[in-house]
């Protein structure tokens, strides 16, 4: 019976689909699918030309109950950028605003004969289902298909080089906008007792969290910024600035300063009373009232739009906020070995979600750096996927799934993940990670110039990622530049 071998999209430079095996061409280099992305392109393909519900694509790419309209939108975004299409409207899946998605390029489709005869040993077939692999060709086919991976390999790491040093000589300050979002650098949260710093931490990290929720906002770590980035501040970008108080037995004021640099006269300054019991509704008041301060034209917000999955426990959020903190100083195994069991209580517990997820992927990746048990480095990789399939957009996710990719020998698939977390959400961890990557794969220019701008963020004199650089560094693990 016959099959489709791949799809051609017709755009100014044709993409080619292979949904067998979950890939795209793109301008030669070769792109790794998520499945999940892959179902989901394969049915808009299947179903060109008409406009499609965010139930009819939950119904028919998921398969199962309880996706949420959220999740749909969160995954056609990051299709979307899968497949290139950063413009406005966009040029592959289109919105249809109160209706669906339309997927209306012109599409050819390639079939694959079935072959008549197999004239082949049983023992020489390693693969039955690929029929490229298969008769007298077969072992001509297999070179072939290898060096065809390993230049596709190489063209997606000369793209990326390319890309980032023609265009993004500093990523941060040059490229504050790549997807046409408003930039907003969040301060730390002072506050006036040391007592209450894992309160202004919770508080700074579900800010964070709660305005990269937005579609038309960025949020950045304006103390993980490059010197030249901080610099540019002062002609672009919006500066939040916090302070924590406390205010009665156990209450606390939280005053915000929104210091907009291009129009000083739309600085606004924000104040919110709220204790622990409340802090979700009222900090995520907050996060609303900045989303429509600094973009008031952003259409679709919903009142769970600030909510950072299904999380409303403060202890929870304690916990997993605890865990961010952590994971991006680099964090080794000795600093999870309290937090994974109470992130795995949580999980158990029915209050589970992609932070939750991609954190224990961290502390599973890193207890394989010091153990080199296995069984941990498979399970780094499947949270890692968990945590990415609950949400794309997360630099978390990305970044997790990116670490625990490398440490399974899949440095090539590593990349699309750890580049899309380094371009929206610029951290020392994401350079470092992606200059491991880039090493591995041979791309030295890309390592070094990745390894530079890690350099340039870490602001610790002994490297921000103290643990996680000496781990990685053991000799019969990954090796990394000196």
């Amino acid at each position: 019976m016959d099959s489709i071998k791949y799809y051609v999209l017709q755009l100014e430079s044709p993409i080619i689909f292979y949904p067998s095996k979950n890939k795209l061409e793109v301008d030669g280099a070769e792109l790794h699918l998520e499945p999940l992305q892959s179902r989901l392109l394969k049915y808009f393909v299947e179903n060109q030309g008409q406009v499609l519900t965010t139930q009819q694509i939950a119904d028919n790419v998921w398969q199962r109950n309880h996706v949420s309209d959220n999740l749909v939108r969160q995954v056609i975004s990051s299709l979307r950028g899968q497949l290139k299409d950063k413009t406005r409207p966009y040029r592959t899946i289109k919105t249809i605003p109160k209706k669906g998605y339309l997927f209306d390029l012109e599409v050819i489709a390639h079939i694959e004969k079935t072959p008549q005869v197999i004239a082949v040993e049983v023992d020489d077939v390693e693969e039955p289902q690929d029929s490229e692999k298969s008769g007298r060709k077969g072992g001509n086919n297999k070179l072939w298909a290898t060096l065809a991976g390993c230049l596709a390999v190489l063209a997606m790491a000369s793209w990326i080089v390319t890309y980032i040093v023609e265009e993004n000589t500093d990523i941060v300050a040059e490229n504050t906008n790549p997807l046409g979002t408003v930039p907003v650098y969040i301060h730390d949260i002072t506050s006036d007792s040391m007592q209450d710093y894992q309160l202004s931490e919770s508080v700074y990290n579900y800010l964070f969290y709660g305005l990269n929720s937005s579609r038309a906002l960025t949020g950045y770590h304006f103390s993980q910024l490059s010197k030249e980035s901080k610099a540019a501040l002062k002609q672009q970008g919006i500066e939040l600035k916090g302070w924590l108080k406390k205010s009665g037995e156990s209450e606390f004021l939280l005053t915000l300063m929104i210091q907009n640099n291009q129009l000083p006269s739309k600085n606004q300054r924000i104040e919110k009373t709220f204790n622990k019991e409340d802090f979700f509704t009222a900090i995520g008041d907050v996060v609303l009232e900045i989303k429509a301060l600094v973009e008031p034209k952003e259409d679709g917000y919903e009142v769970t739009s600030h909510r950072v999955s299904a999380i409303n426990n403060y202890d929870d959020w304690e916990v997993i906020s605890d865990g961010i903190s952590q994971f991006y100083l680099g964090g080794g195994n000795d600093a999870f070995v309290k937090l994974s069991p109470m992130l795995e209580n949580i999980q158990s517990q029915g209050r589970g979600n992609y932070l939750v997820s991609a954190l224990l992927s961290y502390s599973a990746s890193v207890d394989y750096l010091q153990s080199g048990d296995e069984q941990t480095r498979v399970e780094g990789l499947k949270l890692g996927q968990k945590a990415f399939e609950l949400n794309p957009r997360c630099d978390i996710a990305n970044l997790t799934l990116g670490l625990a990719l490398l440490l399974n020998q899949r440095a090539d698939q590593a990349i699309p993940y750890l580049f899309y977390a380094a371009e929206s959400t610029p951290t020392p961890i994401g350079y470092y990670l992606l200059s491991v990557a880039d090493k591995q794969v041979g791309n030295l220019k890309g390592a070094d110039f990745n390894y530079q701008h890690y350099v340039a963020m870490k602001k610790e004199s002994g490297g921000q990622l103290y643990d996680l650089i000496e781990s990685l560094q053991k000799s019969n693990l990954i090796q990394t530049l000196p």
